[in-house]
């Protein structure tokens, strides 16, 4: 798959680089067996918020998906494999100012970047004095109006409002957003979400409780933007010994998806056998979901649908 991003854009002093430091530290805290390395001093590499998968680590804890490898227990077999979730790329790019399509500011090389990413996060500064409707609605239009004398038109948009801690519940806010830009809104608070990087995760999600919200803004940004950029995920267990997430264009196929996992999977590609996730969750196993006859046999010109577990076969 080729490489996909969205970029991160706004007004000076809207929040942006805080944001992108949260997304950062997040991504440097959850570094396992593949780690996360900023690839540029503005690019982050961060890990998609997935509970099926340390669901599927439990099922096949010990298993493996392919009949020869399947042995009685040992404590090899028990032992807990890596998880290695998908990932969605953020860029920081250069702040804004008016005038950019003009060459104001840092305008050439805003609008360069720009061009190179397949989606935008908008962030709004909506806190303290710039907290007004009017004042939002008009940062937004300013960057709106640059990008398209810019020629940068039609590119999907997520606007994220930046607002403060006591606002985060504004469903009022992103409602009027969403009518006028007709692209999806979301609110952070930035400075919290740097704030929670250092937190236990019981103690993160016992504050979130009582702020009366049920996931971090990061968390919501980053499925968000997976969705903007129209990524599926499947799975594949290698030999019981590591769960992997995948990130995916929809619409892609087997044969697609065999090449993202290894260029080897495709060349040498036979068959893929595929089960939705949830479905291999329900029936307990690899193992159980065959014998019931859960477990698709498709060839390389299979679509390959959101969640499903698949195993290449390949031959020599």
């Amino acid at each position: 798959m080729s490489s996909v991003s969205c970029g991160i854009v706004g007004l000076p002093n809207a929040g942006k680089s805080t944001l992108f430091n949260a997304l950062c530290a997040r991504r440097l805290a959850e570094t396992a067996p593949r780690p996360f390395t900023t690839i540029e001093p503005h690019e982050a590499v961060v890990p998609v918020p997935d509970e099926r998968l340390e669901k599927l680590t439990d099922v096949v804890m010990g298993k493996s998906t392919s009949e020869e490898s399947i042995r009685p227990p040992s404590e090899e077999n028990f032992r807990r494999p890596p998880v290695v979730p998908a990932t969605v790329t953020f860029i920081d790019i250069a702040g804004l100012v008016k005038g950019a399509s003009k060459g104001e500011g840092l305008g050439n090389q805003f609008l360069g970047k720009i061009r190179e990413v397949d989606a935008i996060v908008h962030v709004v500064r909506a806190f303290e004095d710039k907290g007004s409707l009017a004042q939002i609605l008009e940062d937004i239009e300013i960057v709106n109006i640059e990008l398209e004398l810019g020629g940068i038109t039609g590119k999907p948009t997520i606007y994220v409002l930046n607002v403060s801690e006591d606002k985060i519940n504004n469903l009022q806010l992103i409602s009027e957003v969403e009518i006028k830009f007709k692209e999806k809104a979301i609110t952070i608070c930035a400075g919290l979400e740097e704030e929670l990087i250092d937190f236990e995760e019981k103690e993160k999600r016992q504050y979130l409780e009582e702020i009366g919200v049920a996931e971090t803004g990061l968390e919501r940004l980053i499925l968000h933007a997976y969705q903007l950029l129209n990524l599926i995920t499947f799975y594949t267990i290698k030999g019981g010994k590591e769960v992997h997430a995948w990130s995916l264009k929809k619409g892609e196929t087997a044969f697609g998806a065999a090449a993202e996992v290894h260029t080897d999977f495709a060349k040498n590609f036979i068959k893929a056998e595929a089960i939705n996730v949830d479905k291999l969750l329900a029936v307990g196993g690899w193992k159980a979901a065959r014998e019931k006859g859960e477990v698709k046999l498709e060839g390389k010109d299979y679509i390959v649908q959101d969640k499903d577990v698949i195993e290449f076969k390949i031959g020599q």
